[in-house]
C-alpha cells in the first residue's frame, strides 16, 4: 500500500490528486516525476528532490536505461522508500536476450527487486513488430511471472498508427504518448478515448514540449494572473479526463513546487482559456518541430520527426552521447537531403527542415 498521507511543505498543504492508470487499478499522482534531467544534477541535489517529491505525493517517478546516470540516482536517493511510489523504466532493446540484460541492469541500478512498470522506449517503425518477433515481449512476460516487472507498457512518440496497434493488442497495459499544448489535437479525438475505453493507461511525456513551453514570451500575465506558462500548459493536459498523469522534467525545488501546486488541483482549463493559450502557442512555436510526421514521407527515405527529436535530447536534455549513437544507427542520415523541399509543403508550422537538417547533421555527425 502506497503512502497517500497529507504533507505540509513549504507552509501549504498539499494532497496530490490521482487518477486511475487504465487496467493496472493503480492511483497515479496527476503529476508524475520526469526523470530524464536527473543526470544535469549531483547526487546530492537530486535526494533532497527526489524525497521531496515523494513528500508531497508524487507516487510515479519514470526513467529509462538510456538516460544516462538517472537509474543510479533514483536507487541511490529512494531505494529505501520503495513502497511509496510507482516506478517506471524504459528499455531501449527489442530481442528476448537484450530486453532481459537491460532489465537485470535496471534492477541493479534502481536498487529494487521489482518495477513496476517497464515499458518499451521509443518504438519506431518495424520494432513493434520486431517485440513480437524477436522476443522482447516475451522477455518482459516472462520477467512478469517471476515478479520482476508487474506490468508492460510502451512509449511512442509519433506514430498514431502504430499507436493504435498498441490499443487494439491487448498486450500492453500502459501507453505513454508526447502530449503537450503545443501538439495539435491528432489524438485527442479518437485516440485517446479509444485507450481509455480499452483500459490501456496513458500518461503524457514530453509535457512542456522539452521546456519550450515553459518560457514566458509574450505571456499573457494579465489574463491568467498569478499562473506562469509550464503551470497553464499542465493543466491543459489534465483537462483532459483520459490522461491519467504527465511527467515533467523537473531539476529543482522551485520546478517541483510549481509542478505539485498543478497536480494538487488540477482545475481544467475553459474554452476561453484554452483559446488564450493556443494564440500565445501559435507565436512560440512557429518553426518548432512538433515530431507530428506531416513531413513525411521523404523521397530520400530520411525519417525528419526522429531526426528532430534526437536533436532535442542532444540540446534540451543533455543526452548527448545516447542522441549520436542513435542518429549514427540511422540508416539514412540528413546529408541525404536533395533539397526537394516536399517537406516544406507539408509542414504546416513553417519549420525550415532542409536548413534543420543540414544543421542538425553537423551537431550529430560522430
Amino acid at each position: 500500500m502506497l503512502n497517500l498521507a497529507k504533507k505540509n511543505i513549504w507552509n501549504y498543504d498539499f494532497y496530490m490528486k490521482k487518477r486511475i492508470l487504465g487496467k493496472t487499478g493503480w492511483e497515479i499522482s496527476s503529476i508524475g516525476f520526469g526523470a530524464i534531467k536527473l543526470p544535469q544534477i549531483s547526487q546530492r541535489e537530486c535526494d533532497t528532490l527526489l524525497s521531496r517529491a515523494i513528500d508531497l505525493g508524487i507516487n510515479f517517478v519514470d526513467t529509462a536505461d538510456c538516460y544516462g546516470d538517472s537509474e543510479e540516482k533514483i536507487g541511490k536517493a529512494l531505494s529505501k522508500r520503495r513502497k511509496e511510489f510507482y516506478l517506471s523504466t524504459k528499455i531501449d532493446e527489442r530481442d528476448k536476450v537484450g530486453v532481459s540484460k537491460k532489465l537485470e541492469r535496471s534492477l541493479q541500478r534502481l536498487k529494487t527487486e521489482w518495477i513496476d512498470l517497464a515499458m518499451f522506449h521509443d518504438v519506431l517503425g518495424s520494432e513493434y513488430e520486431n517485440l513480437f518477433v524477436r522476443g522482447g515481449l516475451e522477455a518482459l512476460k516472462e520477467a512478469k511471472k517471476q515478479g520482476k516487472v508487474l506490468e508492460i507498457g510502451i512509449s511512442i512518440h509519433n506514430s498514431v498508427s502504430m499507436m493504435k496497434k498498441v490499443i487494439e493488442s491487448g498486450a500492453f497495459s500502459v501507453l505513454m504518448v508526447a502530449y503537450s499544448a503545443i501538439d495539435e489535437d491528432r489524438l485527442t479525438s479518437d485516440l485517446i478515448p479509444s485507450a481509455f475505453q480499452k483500459k490501456v493507461g496513458l500518461i503524457a511525456m514530453k509535457p512542456l514540449a522539452g521546456g519550450r513551453l515553459a518560457e514566458w514570451r509574450e505571456w499573457n500575465k494579465k489574463y491568467f494572473k498569478d499562473q506562469i506558462p509550464a503551470q497553464v500548459c499542465l493543466r491543459y493536459i489534465l483537462t483532459n479526463p483520459f490522461i491519467t498523469c504527465a511527467i515533467p522534467g523537473m531539476t529543482n525545488l522551485r520546478e517541483l513546487k510549481e509542478n505539485v501546486e498543478v497536480g494538487e488541483n488540477p482545475v481544467g482549463l475553459s474554452n476561453e482559456e484554452i483559446g488564450v493559450l493556443m494564440n500565445w502557442v501559435g507565436e512560440i512555436g512557429k518553426g518548432f518541430c512538433r515530431n507530428c510526421g506531416y513531413c513525411l514521407p521523404c523521397p530520400e527515405g530520411i525519417p525528419i520527426p526522429d531526426i528532430f527529436r534526437f536533436e532535442g535530447y542532444y540540446e534540451r536534455y543533455g543526452m548527448k552521447k545516447w542522441a549520436v549513437e542513435q542518429y549514427q544507427a540511422l540508416p539514412v542520415k540528413s546529408e541525404a537531403c536533395s533539397l526537394c523541399n516536399q517537406c516544406l509543403t507539408r509542414c504546416p508550422y513553417g519549420v525550415p527542415i532542409p536548413d534543420r537538417l543540414k544543421e542538425t547533421h553537423q551537431r550529430l555527425r560522430a
